[in-house]
């Protein structure tokens, strides 16, 4: 086991990641790992690729839920748990109660018959009254229907919770799936902070000598599993459930793997920016920027005054589209370039490529010599990469230029 190799320790000891990826990398022959420390933006990206899709930690934050709320979603995750069903049937069920109830199980409706998270109708076969405003027994029968639908976890969110619901409004759901996940990533992450810090340093450990052997994800949960049962893992033995350990050992590895995830990619873009030795407006609202890595993608979401919710699919994720992120960052530099990509294209001077800056924004469009067509802005770092927040469902976050993303640039403006 990785536990038990002696490696983990070592690098938790203080040599810390980029020197123990640069050590192993050497030893293993493993030339992925040493070409990805030669672009500072891909190591971020390979640690990132052992999360289950959410770069930042949520940690214990309640996402803006009162504790009673926080407590039922917890009661649908642990459900789907209990039901060895994948994180994705815990995340419908989440959006689902969103919708119907805004996850308050006090709620009554459709004229008195409707009760529960789900609002499910007692004469419909979901149970008693008493039983479906129980949260535990309400997520058990969602999922014991929600199973029984084909392809469930494949099809779209919505689609998926309207065969189990059944609603007058079937398109509501998806609206929630973003939010769900941040929930359920939060839920997931809460036992890692309950851990030692020895026995923490140890699951971080174990994790970045398998990035750096390139060793998949499910060995380091199985080695975390294994540890926990061997008691190399104390403070771990004692929070867990031995019936769930290695869906709890999932938890741990998640909230380690995107704890390292965010600080690998702001300490990246830090590093890339400090190179510069940049002190302009520019360098400013980089540094602003910077301190978001990791804040949700919200369309619509997000100004001067920071991370805000959005609109239309963004109204429940509190964080920033692209422009959102852009207005923001310059804000702090004293600069006005408004809210939207086609104000922010027209803010300031143009800048040939060759003469980047650290915080110019930087334009890409469908059709480059189009300007009505520009769809993104990003916040140039060095000229290679760039900080941007990129899509409904990701999180703000430093990245390297694509070819795709050179085939679509359309050209950079510096604010002021």
């Amino acid at each position: 086991m990785i536990l038990e190799a002696g490696l983990a320790k070592a690098i938790a000891a203080g040599r810390g990641l980029v020197s123990g990826v640069a050590l192993i990398a050497g030893m293993a022959g493993g030339g992925q790992y040493a070409a990805a420390q030669a672009d500072p933006a891909k190591l971020p990206s390979t640690a990132c690729s052992y999360t289950s899709g959410s770069p930042r930690a949520a940690g214990t934050r309640k996402l803006d839920l009162p504790a009673d709320r926080w407590a039922n979603a917890k009661a649908i995750v642990e459900t789907a748990q209990d039901l060895r069903l994948p994180k994705r049937a815990a995340v419908i069920g989440v959006a689902t109660a969103l919708q119907e109830s805004a996850l308050d199980d006090a709620v009554v409706g459709d004229h008195g018959r409707a009760f529960g998270i789900f609002q499910q109708h007692p004469e419909h076969g979901w149970g008693s009254r008493a039983e479906v405003t129980d949260p535990r027994h309400a997520a058990n029968a969602f999922f014991s229907r929600l199973v029984k639908v084909k392809d469930w976890d494949t099809k779209p969110l919505t689609l998926a919770a309207q065969a189990v619901q059944r609603s007058a409004l079937p398109d509501a759901y998806a609206q929630h799936e973003s939010r769900a996940e941040h929930i359920v990533d939060a839920i997931n992450g809460e036992s890692a902070s309950k851990l030692s810090t020895e026995d923490d340093r140890s699951i971080r450990g174990s994790l970045e000598v398998a990035i750096a052997l390139g060793v998949p994800r499910a060995a380091v949960v199985s080695d975390v599993a294994s540890g926990v049962r061997a008691g190399t893992l104390p403070s771990a033995r004692k929070l867990l459930n031995e019936d769930r350990l290695d869906r709890e050992a999932e938890k741990l590895v998640e909230s380690a793997a995107a704890r390292l995830c965010a600080e690998l990619t702001q300490s990246a873009g830090k590093a890339l920016h400090r190179a510069s030795g940049d002190a302009s407006r520019g360098a400013i609202a980089l540094d602003a920027a910077l301190q978001m890595v990791g804040v949700p993608y919200s369309w619509g979401g997000g100004g001067p005054n920071g991370p805000s919710y959005g609109i239309g699919r963004g109204a429940h994720t509190k964080g920033f589209d692209c422009s959102g992120l852009a207005e923001y960052a310059w804000s702090k530099a004293g600069v006005r370039i408004g809210g939207h990509t086609s104000t922010q294209w027209r803010a300031g001077v143009r800048v040939a490529r060759s003469e980047l800056r650290p915080g110019d924004l930087v334009f890409f469009a469908t059709n480059p010599r189009d300007p009505a067509t520009i769809h993104h802005v990003a916040i140039n770092i060095d000229g290679r990469h760039y900080i941007h927040a990129p899509r409904t469902g990701s999180l703000v976050q430093v990245s390297s230029w694509t070819s795709g993303r050179e085939a679509q640039y359309a050209g950079a403006i510096r604010p002021g």
